[in-house]
């Protein structure tokens, strides 16, 4: 309770304190409401705190009031702030001419919130005595400590080892033709644990050429799937954009045609998802197989060639204790002293990875009461029969900090099975409200809840970047339907999956399941100024004639995140959407027009278009809260014209054209961290005049990632001839990636008097030579190294060249005679990954290997006809 009532509560107060100046005409009676809900807010905190409150009819009936009256308080706010800013906006005459008017509705929004005030005053004093009375121990429930969570070792893996034999048998004999194999077993017993153990096996990676997991899901979309699976295969993925599902199988099928290829089809719920999706894979007689993962014993046996479905097997108590001191203590001794509870511990998970991960979450390795409450639970953790883990998961989800909570449930906002980008995710978090204010950046306190939830067990990594942070992230599907009905039973948000639902006043947020055109021509869909965020994951494209209807259903919205959806125009009501925080939309526009100059809330843009280039008509820096803006094609934007506001919060900005990155433009941005430039980059690097306009990227104190991408025709003004000195770059870098632009080698030793460089991405095209000598060029902060495409041959270097370095990865760099030995001398280096290179490249690779054996080093080659 204390994480609803605080989060409602905050967000009033920050609503005020980042509108001051807006509130002024109503700002005694803002302060006394807010004044009042602190109150009531400290009152509630130790009842509040109980763990089954929701158990007690008092605090039940306090929850929903003070619940009611904050939403109340955070509209009528709003609504007052865009009645001001519409009026501030006016010419003087206009404003002059309709002052009587206008102080009428202040008078009106004044009363207003004079009435909520005094409604949460009676909440506190018609319910002052009962609270007291819990207070003071009437839910006298114990709960165990907060804990200190683990730190999550993601490759811990036990008891799967006969199970992992006999699956890479049944992939690797038997018959040419192609074979489907499944895998059965309740939720948590670890199907996709043991798939994934399999599928990175590097004597599988040897055996099949095209390697691809799709993961399925209870709501299959299988459009999307085929799509995702020709992404693998081409990037022109808009060319099956309009193209039926039957025939997208066809062209999977092509792709998939002659080789040997495994293909993991994880979770499949119904048979008749699976003959839907089967028809895509081709029999090429040369030992291809498909594993499907599934808990319905039905379907197993369906999908099965041999109608014979590997039934997967519990784990052992034994084994139970065994993941559970991997997951709790890692590599260090797990002490005898808590051998007891700990195996008292293990049997209750009956069996259960999952149970057993969860479970790992709460227990402290250095407080032996934190073992003994869970040991001496009478209850099992998880009953095999119902297969109900809410309680082991309320038990994990009670112990997480209660500024954290709201975020953690948000992640079933997505759809299930679905793979989260963190990007994404933390913008999205902020945008919503869910993240304080601290003496950090808003960006690094969420980070900070995403990887509390890692280390408690309760989010898997998908995916890492260069630098090891975190891309992607996935839900288990099991904690996804928790925190689903968690989140219905807070408010949080509801879903929308095209079944008729009744209108609520306490929707806050849709996510939107169906086709968004559907819900939007609906006429019992709910709409208001109550409902604050909209999220569509339907890929289809709304009619034109009802985008309009979209900010008039919901003139408060603060998150409009319909990336996937396209969007012909962007009518002009949607630039009276005024509390607008997060957007992201796809469109057909070659424009970003004037009006989103309007957009003054605005913190995260995402504008994807069909168009190559982006016209900002938009005066952007007068967004003072603006703090990504991030295109999928090059934004070219207007010379600032007697403007002295700036865009002191921009982090991200990405791709912004050559010409844009003058003095005028980027000193509007001087805290930019993360840069992206895209076009004719000759512009960009060349000297005119003395003038060079890289100088002024220099000149970002901040800036930390910068991105550059060379896009051009192939005359001989578009080569790039030149290259910045190292004191011309931003002196903060840590990440520099670049593409297509085919300097040369002596260029690249330049960036290694960047004292703060750790990711150096040369893709496809970036340098050009035959020979690298490094000679006595250092990089020493250098943790990851990758060179696409290109045309080297000879690369010398010393073992002092890359005293940090810890990836190598090497892609289509086929005429690469050999990766240097000196490599086998930097102990740093731990992972070395060749894609598409050769013979003689993969034979050095090798002995290096060799000479580093016993130093933890993994070195993967691709394909495997390279070994």
């Amino acid at each position: 309770m204390d994480t609803i009532v605080d989060g409602l509560i905050n967000k009033v107060a920050q609503t005020v304190e980042k509108n001051a100046l807006l509130i002024l005409g109503i700002k005694d009676q803002v302060d006394d409401l807010v004044r009042e809900l602190r109150s009531l807010q400290a009152y509630l905190g130790e009842a509040g705190k109980k763990e089954n409150w929701r158990d007690n009819a008092v605090l039940v009936e306090v929850e929903q009031s003070i619940r009611n009256v904050a939403r109340d308080a955070e509209d009528a706010i709003d609504k007052y702030i865009v009645e001001r800013r519409i009026h501030k906006a006016k010419p003087t005459l206009k404003r002059w001419a309709e002052k009587a008017a206008y102080y009428t509705k202040v008078n009106l929004s004044a009363r207003e919130i004079e009435s909520i005030k005094d409604r949460a005053k009676k909440i506190r004093q018609d319910y002052a005595h009962p609270l007291q009375l819990l207070q003071a121990g009437s839910l006298n429930n114990h709960q165990p400590a907060v804990l200190q969570a683990p730190v999550v070792e993601e490759d811990d893996v036990v008891g799967f080892d006969g199970e992992a034999k006999t699956i890479k048998e049944l992939l690797t004999k038997g018959s040419k033709d192609t074979t489907f194999i499944s895998i059965v077993g309740m939720a948590g017993l670890g199907k996709t644990t043991l798939t994934k153990m399999v599928f990175n096996d590097s004597d599988i990676q040897y055996e099949f050429f095209t390697r691809l997991w799709v993961y399925v899901s209870r709501s299959m979309n299988r459009r999307q799937i085929f799509m995702d699976i020709i992404s693998r295969f081409t990037k022109q993925t808009d060319d099956f954009k309009n193209v039926s599902e039957e025939l997208l199988a066809e062209s999977i099928k092509e792709y998939l045609k002659g080789g040997k290829y495994f293909i993991v089809m994880d979770d499949v719920w119904h048979k008749k998802d699976w003959d839907l999706l089967k028809i895509a894979f081709p029999n090429n007689h040369n030992g291809s197989r498909v594993l499907v993962t599934t808990r319905n014993n039905v379907v197993a046996t369906y999908a099965d060639t041999y109608a014979k479905p590997h039934n997967l097997k519990f784990l052992e108590d034994e084994e139970c204790l065994e993941l559970l001191k991997k997951k709790v203590f890692r590599k260090e001794a797990f002490p005898g002293y808590l051998e007891a509870p700990g195996r008292s511990i293990a049997k209750k998970c009956n069996g259960l990875p999952l149970a057993v991960v969860v479970i790992a979450g709460v227990l402290n390795k250095d407080q032996v009461s934190s073992w003994n409450e869970v040991a001496e639970n009478p209850m099992p953790i998880l009953n095999r029969q119902t297969q109900d883990y809410n309680d082991i998961l309320r038990l994990s989800y009670n112990q997480l900090p209660s500024d954290t909570k709201d975020c953690f449930l948000y992640l079933a906002a997505f759809p299930i099975g679905h793979e989260i980008f963190v990007w994404k995710l933390i913008r999205l978090w902020i945008a919503e409200g869910f993240i304080p204010p601290s003496n950090s950046t808003m960006e690094r306190t969420a980070d900070s809840y995403l990887k509390e939830f890692v280390s408690r067990n309760l989010l898997m990594v998908v995916k890492r970047r260069a630098d090891g942070d975190i891309k992607t992230c996935r839900l288990h599907d099991t904690l996804h339907e928790f925190c689903k009905d968690e989140a219905v039973k807070n408010y949080l948000f509801h879903e929308i999956n095209g079944a008729r639902i009744e209108a609520n006043d306490n929707y806050r947020r849709l996510c939107i399941r169906s086709s968004l055109n559907d819900f939007i021509v609906s006429e019992d869909k709910p709409s208001g100024e109550h409902i604050r965020s909209l999220l569509a994951s339907d890929k289809l494209d709304v009619k034109r004639e009802h985008l309009a209807t979209i900010p008039k259903a919901y003139p408060f919205l603060k998150v409009f995140d319909v990336e996937n959806v396209k969007f012909e125009i962007l009518p002009k009501e949607f630039y009276q959407l005024y509390h607008l925080r997060y957007l992201a939309v796809s469109t057909d526009l070659k424009i970003l027009p004037k009006p989103f100059t309007e957009q003054w809330n605005m913190e995260t843009l995402v504008f994807n278009t069909s168009q190559s280039i982006i016209d900002v008509k938009a005066e952007i820096w007068k967004l003072a809260k603006l703090r990504h803006i991030i295109a999928n094609a090059q934004l070219q934007f207007p010379t600032p014209q007697n403007c002295k506001e700036k865009c002191g919060d921009l982090q991200t900005l990405s791709p912004i054209s050559p010409k844009s990155c003058t003095e005028a433009i980027l000193e509007k941005m001087p805290n930019l961290l993360k840069l992206g430039v895209r076009g004719n980059l000759v512009e960009l690097l060349d000297s005119k005049g003395g003038v060079c306009l890289f100088d002024n990227v220099g000149k970002l104190l901040n800036l930390q990632n910068l991105k550059l991408v060379h896009e051009s025709s192939n005359d001989q003004s578009s080569t790039i001839r030149s290259f910045p000195r190292d004191e011309k770059f931003p002196s903060k870098l840590r990440k520099l990636s670049l593409s297509n632009t085919s300097i040369d080698w002596k260029h690249i030793c330049v960036l290694g008097s960047l004292n703060e460089l750790e990711v150096l991405k040369l893709k496809e095209s970036a340098v050009k030579g035959e020979y690298w000598e490094l000679n006595n060029t250092v990089f020493k902060s250098l943790r990851f190294l990758s060179i696409g495409r290109t045309d080297l041959v000879k690369w010398t270097c010393e073992k002092s060249s890359f005293p940090a370095l810890n990836k190598l990865y090497l892609s289509h760099c086929t005429s690469l005679e050999a990766v240097p030995l000196a490599f086998k001398d930097v102990k740093s280096l731990k992972v070395m990954e060749l894609f598409c290179t050769n013979k003689k490249a993969a034979a050095s690779a090798r002995t290096i290997r060799e000479q580093k054996q016993g130093d933890g080093f993994d070195l993967s080659i691709y394909p495997p006809a390279d070994n």
